[in-house]
């Protein structure tokens, strides 16, 4: 696996072997970016990779601009992956979570951190955590106004979850769905 597009270009990455993680395909992952640049400026942006496995999404992010990225994964063995592929990356760009979701974001709440782009691909088995999930962002607000949410599920959503954000992109991989959505609230 290797960083798509930006100044870390070409950059491989380490992944987890074993089926504790489930690194995003390059097509689907070209897919999420293609679509990120046409609506997303990277730059004076802050990224929540929320179940960051290698950390592959959020160091593309970096890759092409974005100021700093939250890397939360609670898998021990993951999280070596992540630290060594962020090797040469200044540690004022990044900060590394080891926490259970939950407390990451609750964290971040606590924090008065706010970001701009979330990716969200949980356990595909755990699947309460996208409901958990939104209603955590839609009652503290981490995400800002026209944030973008990228989501990797093995199930497709049900539609009441998706309610106030607008739909960039979904496509079916088979295996896998992704949602591209944003968040547009009237001020």
């Amino acid at each position: 696996m290797k960083v798509i597009s930006g100044k870390y270009r070409g950059r491989k990455l380490q992944v987890l072997d074993g089926k504790n993680t489930r690194p995003t395909l390059t097509r689907v992952k070209e897919d999420m970016f293609n679509v990120l640049n046409n609506y997303f400026i990277y730059e004076g942006k802050k990224c929540l990779d929320l179940f960051a496995g290698s950390g592959a999404l959020g160091i593309e992010a970096l890759s092409r601009g974005i100021d700093h990225v939250y890397f939360n994964e609670h898998n021990k063995e993951a999280l070596k992956i992540i630290k060594s592929n962020l090797k040469n990356i200044d540690k004022e760009y990044y900060t590394l979570l080891s926490l259970d979701y939950n407390v990451a974001l609750n964290l971040l709440h606590s924090s008065s951190v706010k970001v701009d782009l979330i990716f969200l691909d949980p356990p595909f088995i755990e699947k309460e955590y996208y409901v958990k999930f939104f209603d955590f962002i839609r009652v503290n607000k981490i995400l800002n106004n026209y944030g973008i949410l990228i989501i990797e599920s093995q199930q497709k959503l049900k539609n009441e979850l998706l309610i106030g954000f607008t739909s960039l992109k979904y496509k079916d991989y088979k295996n896998k769905h992704l949602y591209i959505i944003r968040l547009e609230e009237d001020n």
